[in-house]
């Protein structure tokens, strides 16, 4: 599997291949071994960001809000279509 590192990886795996007796392949395992567990159950249990700051509407006001909102617009519909001109073909 080829993988892509970022210069400040490399130059993190030039040292260890340095520093110890460990080629860059079997440090890279090594390292995923030991890590990876913790790395996937601390992205897994991260909140997931929130877009805004405001509260998400209670389960049903949603569902009333649309029904109270379909009739509503049957007047704003039919005020849009007294209010329109006549079609042109410079439109």
């Amino acid at each position: 599997m080829s993988i892509r590192f970022d210069e400040d990886v490399r130059s993190l795996l030039r040292e260890g291949v340095r520093r110890t007796p460990l080629t860059r392949q079997e440090l890279v395992r090594r390292t995923v071994r030991l890590h990876l567990r913790s790395v996937i159950e601390q992205e897994a249990s991260a909140p997931v960001a929130r877009l805004t700051n405001i509260n998400p509407w209670p389960r049903g006001v949603l569902t009333r809000a649309w029904k109270r909102t379909d009739k509503d617009w049957e007047e704003v519909e039919a005020a849009a279509m007294a209010a329109r001109h006549p079609p042109r073909w410079n439109d």
